[in-house]
């Protein structure tokens, strides 16, 4: 039986809540996410309300000769990131009790033993799982010397504005895309990263022009240079990062193996491609894993994006 509760103007009207920055304090954690799962798992959702981005994600797994149950693994993707800023933001309101029990680690000694040899950690996440959970965390464990880069429109959504106050980052951010603002940003970082500090960075942004381009699940994505740039031109170590969905609203942070530098005795550019190369692999095994942990957006881009096997043609 249809729920006549479910149509547009209701479902907007109850979702403003969600998406104010009062939401992510007022809201209980468990409430949210229990209603996020009910809503995501109606047709409604699924069909008409998210269709915009339901069409896409199956188009995606027919396109990788999915064969697993379409509607199941649907549902899992609208449960991972519809009201993803509200999620990132409520989660850090929660207690210290409840906190270490909603937030779980895999790896998480690499992360500190590359953070105690003093020489700076590049921690590279990417737009899979709920990565803005790291805006948060790591200052909530008690890191001042935690810093984000964002873009200036990234800083003021709603999505940071609603995170609890005392848990917000440093920001290095950019107002516009230039050379001199990349430089800026570039050498800002640097000062944090020779201090011993952590710079937190997406691996994986589409904006800008990106430097290397790769064969990535069957198409060809480029990645920029940024990140492995500030690990060439420091002695912190890259360390990549993932937060992940778990079961019942948790989320896993998991620690990857620091990337290799390679020698100094290499070609910069080699040096820099192959760590690019080893973050697109680290990445492209993730996608292959957990399609519905990928973003939307991303999703979008990749199915648009030219065959692998027209690289040598580019």
């Amino acid at each position: 039986m249809k729920n006549p509760f479910l149509n547009r103007r209701n479902t907007d009207r109850f979702m403003k809540l969600f998406n104010t920055v009062a939401g992510a304090s007022l809201i209980p954690y468990a409430m949210g996410d229990s209603f996020i799962n009910w809503f995501c798992s109606t047709s409604f959702a699924s069909d008409d309300y998210l269709r915009h981005r339901t069409d896409p994600f199956r188009e995606y797994l027919l396109l990788q000769g999915f064969q697993g149950d379409i509607k199941e693994i649907t549902e899992k993707f609208l449960k991972v990131h519809f009201q993803h800023g509200w999620r990132t933001a409520a989660l850090s309101h929660l207690s210290d009790k409840k906190f270490d029990k909603m937030i779980t680690y895999k790896g998480l000694e690499i992360f500190e033993k590359g953070y105690q040899a003093g020489k700076g950690v590049v921690l590279v996440n990417s737009h899979f799982g709920w990565p803005s959970v790291a805006l948060w965390l790591f200052v909530r464990r008690g890191y001042a010397d935690f810093y984000s880069i964002l873009g200036e429109r990234g800083v003021n959504t709603t999505k940071v504005a609603g995170i609890r106050k005392d848990c917000l980052p440093h920001f290095l951010s950019v107002s516009r895309e230039s050379k001199g603002e990349a430089f800026r940003l570039l050498f800002q970082a640097r000062e944090k990263l020779e201090t011993g500090g952590i710079v937190h960075i997406l691996g994986d942004g589409q904006h800008g022009r990106s430097h290397f381009s790769f064969p990535f699940i069957d198409k060809v994505r480029g990645f920029r240079a940024s990140f492995a740039e500030l690990g060439l031109i420091t002695e912190a170590l890259i360390i990549p990062v993932f937060v992940l969905p778990a079961e019942n609203g948790r989320a896993l942070v998991e620690f990857h193996e620091p990337l290799s530098k390679g020698s100094e005795e290499e070609d910069h550019q080699q040096r820099l491609e192959n760590i690019l190369r080893q973050y697109a692999k680290l990445l492209e095994s993730k996608w292959k894993e957990n399609p519905h942990f990928i973003h939307g957006g991303f999703i979008d881009t990749h199915i648009r994006q030219v065959e692998a096997e027209l690289l040598n043609e580019i």
